[in-house]
């Protein structure tokens, strides 16, 4: 059994840094986390804690606050995920960004140079 001090300590750490993964990573990288880190429980406990995001009026605190008690009530249910929730909490949520500089064609990323796409013809 987990201290309770302990236990909201690592939810609210792990849902700052879930709805911040949700804002740069997106709804699909959110729902994915939360299906990982949440696998001991149902499938219910699962979807409650992703339709806080449901809310797209809501600011990112709000959207912590609400789901700081979902993911508290887990680990004190399943005590095993401590570690998953804390290892989060302390690094952070895993997001790459690609940034491209240069010519040429680059799928996925900034391109910060010159594409001429001119078939046959002379390069501008």
């Amino acid at each position: 059994m987990i201290p309770p001090e302990f236990a909201n300590d690592v939810a609210s750490g792990a849902a700052g840094t879930l709805i911040g993964g949700a804002l740069t990573g997106g709804a699909i990288w959110f729902r994915t986390k939360i299906r990982e880190l949440a696998r001991r429980g149902t499938a219910a406990e699962q979807d409650a804690m992703i339709a806080v995001l449901d809310d797209e009026n809501a600011t990112p605190e709000e959207l912590t606050h609400r789901l700081t008690p979902l993911i508290e009530a887990h680990l004190r249910s399943h005590s095993a995920a401590v570690s998953e929730f804390k290892a989060l909490a302390l690094t952070g949520p895993t997001i790459y960004n690609q940034t491209n500089s240069g010519s040429g064609v680059f799928i996925g990323g900034d391109n910060h140079g010159g594409l001429t796409i001119n078939p046959g013809g002379p390069a501008a």
